[in-house]
């Protein structure tokens, strides 16, 4: 049951602040608010503006208008005593009533929401204070600058702007988070005296800020303006650039801007400097087009020089076939000299040499497979090689082991074969010793079956042996006095002392001596072979 419009109840009340109950300036939608509602003749339709008024105060976009919405509802009260319908008013009071809690409910989201963002603030503004007093520390922490793009200006007074800088960015830091509490603080809903409290804190540590941001600024900024007039000194006399070529000078101008940007200058500075920056730019811009413009006409007279070498070089192209690779060289070099001693561009020079390396292509290719050949013909003769030994190493190795079940004569054949074989092998001589003391062995064992041989003659055979023996050193000795003998006539034939007779006659005799020993030789061999066919 709600309560009568005579008894309000207390808790309903508008709890007006201090700071309310001055005299303000009311908004224009107050005052229209007024005029409107004094134009109704009713005290219905009165309340019921009033209702619709309060409404909006406290349902529009951003901060509630608390203190029209009190203002409007101490105004309304006294209508709801004047003679109304009864079930009418009892309606809009109801509605009163309910705006009414409303209201509070809000203006107490409200303070929790103000007294949640004012905490919040609070615990900001501490840990500035923290940071401020513990400044060198922060200092001391942050790293260094990195000057990648600086100019050779910049980078020899690195430890001068370093230190600045670094000082200058925590001091930014600092600065910048101090006008964003200020911020907040301007747009957060509070009492009056508590954002005294908040600003005078932002002021005390804004001291210990800004004088000291001011004084670094100017500093850098005045060593920053010194260094770009001492380098415009240095380098720009006029409209002559001096000291450095143009595009050096170019470089150098782009670090020192970027540069301007990194550094925090003060306004002015910054301002002159770029100007003064951007005027030395243009001169080097007017050098660089002169220099562009030589450029051009220079590339222009290399390229009437290149047609000269490029017919020259066509020529030798033509003919380049028939010419062998050393000719070729000759004759492309004589090319290459006369392309020194001519003025030419890197662009037409690079261009040539491409000619050049591309006649010279075909030639090298060739070379080169045939290098390739010859190393493939070397590798498959060493593989061949290689091949023959380990097959010549398996003979001997078989050789020795199936040695014992051979005869003399097939043993000696295989033996006389495998030495052959080595003989021509193209190894080391240490190869060629290492395989045949291999063939010791089966030497030994030929000796051994040869010794057993004669060992197992009947005694004709031993006794024709012996025989043989003996006719065979007296053939070996009448061999050697038919040599003795005919080395005689020889001398006496070589001598300048004979007559005609007599030289013809040394002649025959020596013609004689030879039939000799021919014959000599052939009893001497026929003996031999009768003696190993017995041995």
């Amino acid at each position: 049951m709600t309560s009568s419009p005579d008894s309000v109840p207390s808790e309903l009340e508008p709890q007006q602040p201090p700071a309310q109950k001055e005299a303000r300036e009311e908004s224009p939608h107050f005052k229209e608010f007024i005029e409107k509602l004094a134009s109704f003749p009713t005290p219905e339709e009165k309340i019921a503006h009033g209702l619709l008024f309060m409404r909006n105060s406290i349902s529009q976009e951003g901060s509630p208008r608390f203190r029209e919405f009190w203002e409007a509802r101490r105004l309304v009260l006294p209508f709801f005593k004047e003679n109304i319908n009864p079930a009418i008013r009892s309606k809009l009071w109801g509605e009163y009533v309910e705006l009414t809690v409303e209201a509070r409910r809000l203006k107490e989201i409200l303070e929790e929401q103000s007294a949640f963002a004012m905490e919040q603030i609070d615990l900001a503004i501490k840990a500035l204070e923290s940071d401020v007093a513990n400044f060198p520390a922060l200092l001391a922490g942050t790293g260094e600058i990195p000057f990648y793009e600086a100019s050779q200006t910049i980078r020899q007074k690195s430890n001068i702007y370093n230190q600045i800088q670094r000082e200058l960015n925590l001091l930014n830091t600092l600065a910048s988070r101090l006008n964003g509490l200020r911020k907040e603080i301007i747009k957060t809903d509070m009492r009056i005296r508590f954002k005294t409290k908040f600003f005078k804190r932002l002021s005390d540590l804004g001291d210990h800020i800004f004088p000291k941001r001011k004084e670094l600024i100017e500093t850098i900024s005045n060593e920053f303006e010194k260094d770009i007039d001492q380098f415009i000194a240095k380098h720009f006399q006029g409209d002559e650039i001096v000291g450095a070529p143009y595009y050096a000078l170019r470089e150098e101008i782009k670090g020192l801007q970027s540069m301007a940007k990194l550094f925090t200058l003060s306004s002015g500075v910054f301002t002159r400097t770029r100007l003064k920056l951007s005027e030395c730019w243009d001169k080097v811009k007017v050098l660089e087009k002169e220099h562009k413009k030589e450029v051009l006409e220079k590339k222009q007279a290399s390229s009437e020089q290149r047609q000269t070498v490029q017919a020259k070089i066509d020529a030798v192209k033509e003919r380049a076939a028939e010419l062998s690779l050393n000719d070729l060289d000759a004759e492309l070099d004589v090319i290459a000299d006369e392309m020194r001693d001519v003025p030419l561009h890197r662009d037409d020079v690079r261009y040539l040499r491409d000619q050049l390396n591309e006649i010279r292509a075909p030639h090298i290719a060739a070379q080169e497979q045939k290098a390739r050949d010859a190393e493939l013909a070397e590798k498959e003769k060493l593989r061949l090689k290689r091949e023959m030994i380990v097959s010549l190493k398996e003979k001997i190795s078989h050789l020795c082991k199936e040695g014992e079940r051979l005869e003399l004569d097939p043993l000696s054949a295989a033996f006389d074969e495998v030495l052959s074989q080595i003989e021509q092998l193209e190894v080391s001589k240490m190869e060629k010793q290492q395989m045949e003391r291999s063939l010791r062995p089966i030497k030994d064992l030929i000796a051994d079956k040869k010794e057993n041989s004669l060992l197992n003659l009947s005694e004709d055979d031993k006794k024709a042996l012996e025989n043989l023996r003996v006719v065979l050193q007296q053939k070996k000795q009448r061999r050697q006095e038919i040599k003795d003998q005919l080395e005689t006539y020889r001398k006496a034939l070589g001598g300048s002392n004979l007559d005609f007779e007599k030289a013809m006659h040394c002649r025959e005799l020596v013609e004689q001596e030879k039939e000799r020993l021919e014959k000599a030789n052939a009893a001497i061999e026929e003996i031999e072979q009768k003696i190993a066919e017995l041995g």
